[in-house]
């Protein structure tokens, strides 16, 4: 999940000074830093209101590779591991499970983010009134039960479902809100730099 910005400066250049256009390259290096700052905070506050209390982990998936006045090219990026999960939010589709299944809570404690604690499965499955599978005669209610009451009242209740896929709608849209960040603010920010350096300059 990447969305970059390249600028191209020959038309800022048009009926400036010597001193203006020297200092063009370096203002637009800036302004585009500017605006990459701008979209991470959209991008942040965008997590903030479509994901239910998001952890740390993923407030911090959002970094940005600065533009200088040679390449005059930046980037905002999710980090890797991140963006393992945060894809699906923002592209939708259907996930596979790396392993044998996606494990959804049902009856089971969330910590405060609403995800499943760590070890949280280990620790209800090495239980001796829990079982992981499927119940007789349920093939596809596979999951972590566990076993209550006994005799007539004996009965089963479902801690984890084991599901073979979870599909996602597209929720996110980081890139479509970024595209607009940089067209509404970019040149805005080009100028101002530009102001800035040339001042700086004389």
């Amino acid at each position: 999940m990447q969305f970059g910005i390249k600028s191209n400066i020959k038309e800022v250049q048009r009926g400036l000074n010597d001193v203006a256009r020297s200092q063009i390259p370096f203002a637009t290096a800036m302004a585009i830093n500017d605006v990459l700052r701008d979209i991470k905070r959209n991008w942040e506050k965008r997590l903030r209101k479509s994901i239910d209390r998001p952890t740390r982990f993923t407030m911090q998936a959002f970094a940005i590779r600065r533009a200088n006045k040679r390449t005059l090219s930046g980037a905002i990026f999710a980090k890797d591991i991140q963006e393992e999960y945060l894809q699906w939010l923002e592209e939708g589709g259907t996930r596979k499970p790396k392993r044998r299944a996606v494990l959804v809570p049902v009856r089971q404690r969330l910590n405060k983010y609403g995800n499943i604690p760590r070890r949280a499965v280990g620790r209800a499955i090495a239980s001796p009134k829990t079982f992981s599978g499927a119940p007789k005669g349920k093939p596809r209610a596979a999951g972590i039960y566990q076993r209550t009451g006994r005799g007539r009242n004996a009965g089963l209740k479902l801690l984890v479902h084991y599901a073979d896929d979870a599909t996602y709608k597209p929720r996110l849209r980081l890139i479509a809100g970024a595209a607009k960040t940089a067209t509404a603010r970019l040149p805005g920010a080009i100028l101002r730099a530009v102001r800035r350096a040339v001042g700086s300059a004389r």
